[in-house]
């Protein structure tokens, strides 16, 4: 990969009429250059990964000189047009503090906090907030299978499927793992919106059997596939949504509001040592 971008480089100066060396204090040569700034070989790593084409990396290195020059001709530019009010040296050092900050919170995190939401947690913020969570459309528990119409087995499937005996449902399992084209055997408790529960049959077989006859065990066919649905459980539009179905929403709340608590916590810390040692000082 070294040579290959080597090669392109190479390629790049020559296009460029690069027949005047620039170079560092270690010998590397410059690619390009701005007025005094240089644009180098090695501000090139990571430019290219190893599965790009020759024509595309010449392109993608092209592309890069290109804009590096015009980025530096618009900097140049500013030093000479921009007005005196601005403090350039304040603005660097507030962005350099921000970027520090923003990193050391960023290690702070990764080292010290403990993203573990435990179900008494998600429990008591749902307690704490149930008027939040109104459902905005019906849901449902439900089983699922859906095969070729003629798949293996299929009249075992049939047998299976319209007896409900629970001895049976392992057998549902396993066919549904081994035969199924999609299928929700697996995960009984999930909960999914009657209106994904009407994309996955054919037409409105959906709206025909459940709607308009009532039935929530229902089997429908097509030239090409079965259908077998189930709805095990439904929960109406405006009802309160069950704690299983908002609970990543509740984990991700619960997350954010620790990485609040970390950070300030540590900032107090900070804060409180730092007095104690007469590093700080408020006139």
């Amino acid at each position: 990969m070294l040579k290959h971008l080597l090669f392109i480089t190479a390629s790049i100066c020559c296009l460029y009429a690069c027949d005047k060396a620039e170079s560092t204090q270690n010998g590397e040569q410059a690619i390009a250059r701005v007025y005094g700034e240089k644009l180098y070989f090695s501000d090139l790593d990571g430019l290219i990964n190893e599965n790009t084409t020759p024509a595309d990396s010449t392109q993608i290195v092209n592309n890069y000189i290109q804009n590096w020059v015009r980025d530096r001709l618009l900097a140049h530019a500013a030093e000479g047009n921009t007005s005196e009010d601005v403090n350039i040296e304040r603005l660097v050092s507030n962005y350099r503090a921000s970027l520090m900050l923003n990193i050391y919170k960023q290690e702070l995190l990764k080292t010290e906090l403990d993203t573990t939401v435990t179900m008494q947690e998600l429990q008591n913020y749902y307690d704490q907030n149930k008027d939040k969570y109104e459902l905005q459309d019906h849901i449902a528990q439900c089983y699922y299978i859906k095969v070729k119409r003629n798949a293996n087995r299929v009249g075992d499937l049939k047998r299976w499927w319209t007896l409900k005996r629970e001895s049976y449902h392992k057998n549902l399992v396993n066919y549904a793992l081994k035969n199924a084209i999609e299928h929700n055997m697996t995960d009984s408790l999930g909960w999914t919106t009657l209106s994904e529960l009407e994309t996955k049959l054919p037409g409105d077989s959906f709206k025909d059997k459940y709607y308009k006859e009532g039935e929530r065990d229902i089997y429908v066919k097509d030239r090409k596939h079965r259908y077998f649905l189930r709805l095990n459980k439904v929960l109406r539009k405006g009802g309160t949504a069950p704690l299983s179905y908002v609970q990543d929403d509740i984990s991700k709340i619960l997350l954010k509001k620790k990485k609040t608590q970390l950070i300030e916590t540590k900032q107090e810390e900070l804060y409180q040592k730092e007095l104690d040692n007469k590093n700080i000082e408020i006139y």
